[in-house]
C-alpha cells in the first residue's frame, strides 16, 4: 500500500510539474507574441498615417477641373513657326546663351522644322518638329536651356525628343530635337 501511495505522490508531483511546464510554455509563447506586436503596431500606424493623407486630400472641384481643362486647351493653340522660333530664342537668351554673336552659339537650321498630323489616344494633334537645334556655351547655361525646354514652363506642349551633349575644356555643345503639339487643323506657318 505504501508503494501505491508513493506512486500516487510521484504521479501527482509529475502532473503538477507537467502542468506548470505546460502553462510556462504558453506564457512564454504569449510573451513572444506580445513583444512582436510593437513593430507591427508601428508599421500599421505608419500605414494609417499614409492612408489618412490620401483620404484627407479632397478631389478638386468641378470649377478647378474646368480651369485646368481650359488651360490645357489654350496651351494647344496653334502657333506659327516664327513665333515658336522667337520663343526658343527667348528661352536661350534667358538661359544666358549668346544668340546674337557671330560665333553661332545658337542655331535652328532653316530646314529643321516640319509639321505632321499625329493621332494620340482619341485626339488628333498637329506636331511642329524642330530638329538639330544647336546650343553652345558654358555648361551651366546649356543645361539651363535644356531644363527650361524640358520643364514646359514656357511652352507646355513642347516635348524634348533628343539631346546630344558634347563637352570640351572651354564649351559645351548640345544638339536637340523638340516637338510642339497643337490642335490639328491650326495654322502653323
Amino acid at each position: 500500500m505504501e508503494t501505491i501511495k508513493s506512486l500516487f505522490i510521484r504521479l501527482r508531483q509529475s502532473a503538477v510539474l507537467l502542468l506548470i511546464g505546460f502553462f510556462l510554455i504558453i506564457y512564454i509563447a504569449l510573451g513572444f507574441l506580445y513583444f512582436q506586436q510593437g513593430p507591427k503596431q508601428r508599421a500599421l500606424e505608419e500605414q494609417i498615417a499614409q492612408f489618412s493623407i490620401v483620404v484627407s486630400n479632397q478631389p478638386p472641384s468641378s470649377e478647378k477641373l474646368q480651369a485646368e481643362y481650359d488651360e490645357a486647351n489654350s496651351a494647344l493653340t496653334s502657333m506659327p513657326r516664327k513665333a515658336v522660333i522667337a520663343i526658343l530664342v527667348d528661352i536661350a537668351k534667358k538661359s544666358g546663351i549668346d544668340v546674337d554673336s557671330e560665333d553661332n552659339k545658337f542655331g535652328i537650321p532653316a530646314a529643321a522644322d516640319k509639321t505632321v498630323d499625329r493621332k494620340v489616344g482619341e485626339g488628333s494633334y498637329q506636331v511642329l518638329s524642330f530638329t538639330n537645334i544647336r546650343v553652345q556655351g558654358d555648361y551651366d547655361k546649356v543645361i539651363a536651356f535644356i531644363s527650361a525646354l524640358e520643364s514646359g514652363e514656357t511652352l507646355q506642349t513642347m516635348v524634348l525628343k533628343r539631346v546630344d551633349i558634347s563637352q570640351t575644356d572651354e564649351e559645351t555643345t548640345a544638339t536637340l530635337d523638340v516637338d510642339l503639339y497643337t490642335k490639328a487643323g491650326g495654322d502653323s506657318s
